[in-house]
């Protein structure tokens, strides 16, 4: 437990710092080495970086020497950094002690860097994985609602299948109607093969909309998911067509829940609510 709190406090700090000094190296090797190519991120080239910029050092105000050494090092050991965090940030325990702002950090540093680097792309779509997450999902045929905990759900496309899997079934006993998706899809977004190819495409149950009427999209993320009152909310249109998702989830090796707690009751005839409202919430 020492050696998981240290990572809690040390990794996700350094792999965040590795990210932001790294974003700086291209405009600093600009103005330093005068129209000569960067080298690539290898250790071989890291002497050369490393004299380079430091001696930019001189006529960098506000940046000493020590501080331009660590920005020339991340630009080969970033990538160690975001490696060893993609793999302790697959536990969700792990995910659990990391600080919300620490996580927004991650997602912002990421985002500036991911454009040349896939650890930080993948890093920073970690960091924006929610956990014990409180969602409504509202059904306006029938007016019910259902509350569900989401944990570990990596995209939207993930997200379709398993709410199919949850709320899909018999409608005397308030659940959804429609068909049950296949094993095989539920298996692809959970534990078992992700990759479903073109034979087996995982076909959407529903079309997603938030509670405030903005489409979800299959290729977004839970995090996308506007908060209504406090809460995620998201409603239940027809399918409108068949829309094929060739993989179930998109980290192989993180392992999701969507659990329903409870089948709410449907709104009362004369509220004056809309349909696709919770019925606690009045306009």
């Amino acid at each position: 437990m020492r050696t998981g709190t240290a990572l809690v406090d040390v990794l996700p700090q350094r792999a965040s710092e590795a990210m932001m000094l790294n974003e700086v190296v291209p405009e600093l090797w600009a103005k330093a080495a005068r129209g000569r190519p960067l080298p690539e991120p290898v250790s071989a080239s890291s002497p050369h970086l490393v004299r380079t910029l430091t001696r930019a050092a001189q006529w960098r105000r506000g940046v000493d020497k020590g501080t331009m050494t660590r920005i020339a090092i991340s630009w080969f050991d970033m990538e160690d950094w975001l490696k060893a965090l993609i793999t302790v940030m697959a536990d969700e325990g792990f995910r659990a002690a990391v600080s919300g702002d620490v996580k927004a950090d991650l997602h912002e540093r990421a985002a500036a860097v991911a454009h040349r680097s896939q650890p930080a792309a993948w890093v920073g779509a970690r960091a924006a994985v929610l956990d014990d997450e409180p969602l409504i999902v509202i059904a306006p045929r029938t007016h019910r609602g259902y509350a569900l905990t989401m944990s570990g759900i990596g995209d939207n496309g993930q997200l379709h299948i398993l709410l199919a899997d949850r709320l899909v079934g018999d409608t005397q006993q308030g659940l959804v109607a429609g068909d049950r998706p296949a094993r095989s899809w539920v298996e692809a977004a959970t534990s078992g093969n992700p990759y479903l190819g073109p034979d087996d495409p995982a076909i959407r149950c529903f079309r997603l909309f938030d509670g405030e009427g903005t489409y979800i999209s299959p290729e977004g993320v839970p995090a996308d998911i506007n908060i209504l009152d406090g809460t995620r909310v998201l409603v239940l249109h027809p399918p409108n067509g068949n829309y094929g998702m060739g993989a179930g989830r998109v980290f192989e090796h993180m392992t999701p829940a969507l659990r329903l707690d409870r089948i709410l009751e449907p709104a009362r005839p004369g509220t004056g609510s809309p349909c696709w409202l919770p019925p606690w919430r009045t306009t």
